[in-house]
């Protein structure tokens, strides 16, 4: 199979907001009438690559990045930046413009509100206190190379001593669901919850997965 697995560049940024700026599952209408949400939805991930980008690995195919597994081995600290920093980072962007007419806003926020009356499992961060999210261009898809990033990651996991990482896959994107199933991590649970995608309400069934390193 052509192409590598290394670790993240700030060359790489542009392609991994590419990447992580599409949204084929959860509200791909709104995005086909609202072009920049998906400036919205990369800004939503720049915690990534621009607080920990020692965690990120990328797949690369004749000099392109095709694929980008996103890491954090401290989620209680990422959550602390998403709302002291990214937070802030999006409300700013949002009222200077950068994202067009925001006329997908009404469904973030009709989502974000039914979400606080979610109970979802609770996750043993002592055990798995790293996470992820992994992305790769349809086209490279199903060639090994999403199983080589987590592969990288649990290493690079291990070698600094960590005991485990989770990850959330929702079941509008039944192509990544059956992927963590196929790679064997342990579920460990799993809730529904609604989303709007922007005309009607969603439900959606969330599992949680996990491996032990």
């Amino acid at each position: 199979m052509p192409g590598i697995i290394r670790s993240f560049t700030a060359a790489d940024r542009p392609a991994v907001r590419q990447i992580y700026g599409m949204d084929e599952f959860a509200r791909p209408k709104l995005q086909q009438k609202y072009p920049l949400y998906g400036e919205y939805l990369a800004d939503e991930m720049s915690y990534y690559p621009d607080y920990e980008p020692e965690s990120l690995f990328v797949a690369e195919v004749e000099g392109q990045v095709v694929g980008a597994l996103l890491g954090a081995v401290d989620t209680a600290r990422f959550e602390q930046v998403y709302r002291q920093r990214i937070r802030p980072l999006l409300l700013r962007r949002l009222l200077c413009g950068a994202y067009g007419w925001p006329g997908w806003l009404p469904a973030v926020l009709r989502t974000e509100w039914a979400g606080r009356q979610v109970q979802a499992p609770k996750v043993d961060r002592s055990q798995f206190p790293a996470h992820l999210h992994i992305g790769l261009l349809p086209e490279w898809r199903r060639q090994g190379l999403g199983t080589l990033l987590m592969q990288q990651y649990a290493d690079y996991l291990h070698q600094r001593g960590l005991p485990g990482y989770h990850l959330f896959a929702s079941s509008f994107h039944p192509l990544g669901v059956a992927f963590y199933d196929k790679l064997g991590l342990e579920c460990l649970g799993q809730f529904d919850w609604q989303l709007h995608i922007g005309f009607e309400w969603q439900t959606v069934t969330e599992k949680i997965f996990a491996r032990r390193l």
